[in-house]
């Protein structure tokens, strides 16, 4: 074989890559990356949220076990007003930029204590919980 013929040879196999096939790839693969991207991007926003949340929670079950914590160690109501600084039957905090409102209401012999946890205006977390209290001492003259 001649070298002519090597080269004719050589030229005339198709074993490279077009141009257009190389467009169609890059563009497949542009679409895969964004569709991925995408979902990157909700499961940020959605895992954001959710320390959100958390964290309200957090908040609220500390308050709520502040609370027990009175009930449980059998003081009054009128001392744990007293402590915690409420006006009248609630009070309010602020914590890590969250609002805390405690709103304590009397139902019979126990107590209905509510505390919301909110941020910008909007209720993050709210619990409930009903407890009983101390009686007051009386006093005899």
């Amino acid at each position: 074989m001649t070298v002519m013929k090597k080269i004719k040879c050589a030229w005339g196999r198709e074993d490279g890559v077009t141009l257009v096939e190389l467009l169609a790839a890059i563009i497949l693969l542009s679409v895969i990356v964004v569709a991925f991207m995408a979902f990157f991007t909700m499961a940020a926003k959605t895992n954001s949220r959710t320390n959100a949340v958390n964290e309200a929670t957090f908040l609220a079950q500390e308050e709520i076990e502040l609370i027990t914590y009175y009930s449980t160690s059998q003081k009054t109501l009128d001392v744990m007003k007293e402590e915690l600084e409420f006006a009248d039957n609630s009070r309010s905090s602020t914590v890590n930029s969250y609002q805390i409102s405690t709103v304590i209401s009397p139902q019979s012999e126990l107590y209905k204590i509510v505390v919301t946890v909110s941020k910008g205006g909007e209720t993050r977390a709210k619990m409930e919980t009903v407890l009983p209290f101390a009686e007051e001492a009386e006093t005899t003259p």
